[in-house]
């Protein structure tokens, strides 16, 4: 995945995995809300919580994962981040949102999370059915290193079992 692959020409990729149109374009806004110039885990995460409808949602709030107990986990984590770098963050959001007209491309996080979904889900079925949004959070979730592994221990999240889980769905 290139570096010119957006949200936008993802899309159709995403909604044959089962993830709703809303959910795809929730990446960009997630991460346009950040501040972010590129699409990262964590913005495909909090997206995928967003969703009333998907299976990986579905998992996701069944194991008390939502959207906000995500986003106060990141802040958290970024807090912590900074502070163990020796600066203090900044008591209000000091980076205005990206536009929202401007498209995003996706991450090094992102890019390494569907890579671990596509090799995922080839292992598990053989390529016998299609790729779902549940395979989508299991690439995300298997990063053993980074914002959404630290998030998540914050938020007090088995990431492991509920990676598991999101690969043992049917």
């Amino acid at each position: 995945m290139n570096r010119l692959v957006t949200a936008q020409r993802l899309a159709p990729v995403l909604i044959a995995w089962g993830i709703p149109a809303s959910a795809s374009h929730q990446f960009e806004i997630e991460a346009k809300q950040d501040g972010a110039k590129v699409i990262e885990a964590e913005h495909m995460l909090l997206a995928l919580t967003t969703s009333s409808d998907g299976d990986a949602a579905k998992l996701m709030h069944e194991a008390g994962l939502d959207h906000e107990r995500m986003a106060s986990a990141l802040k958290e984590e970024r807090r912590r981040t900074l502070a163990f770098a020796g600066m203090k963050a900044p008591e209000k959001k000091l980076v205005a949102a990206t536009e929202l007209e401007s498209p995003l491309s996706f991450g090094t996080s992102a890019k390494a999370a569907f890579k671990r979904a596509l090799i995922g889900a080839r292992h598990e079925r053989h390529r016998a059915h299609p790729l779902r949004s549940t395979d989508l959070l299991g690439g995300i979730l298997e990063a053993e290193m980074g914002t959404v592994p630290r998030a998540l221990a914050i938020a007090g999240i088995d990431r492991v079992a509920l990676a598991i889980r999101a690969r043992g769905f049917k």
